[in-house]
């Protein structure tokens, strides 16, 4: 955990790697805390999908006042 982090700024370039690491550590967590039936861990790691959720929400708030063009489906 100590190499993925929510919060931060809200670029494409931020908003990839953030993606990359978190499916990472989901690979890596989730797997266990499943086969295991760990309820602490898993609700652990569901705290930090809702964080995930959380930053991908501010990001497209944000793509959404930056390019507002983009936001009507028939372009």
């Amino acid at each position: 955990m100590s190499d993925y982090h929510i919060g931060g700024g809200l670029a494409l370039l931020t908003a990839l790697d953030k993606t990359d690491k978190f499916a990472e550590f989901l690979k890596a967590r989730m797997t266990r805390a499943l086969e295991t039936q760990d309820p602490a861990e898993l609700h652990y790691l569901l705290a930090q999908l809702d964080d995930y959720h959380s930053y991908m929400w501010r990001y497209y708030k944000k793509l959404s006042l930056d390019r507002p063009e983009r936001m009507n489906p028939g372009v």
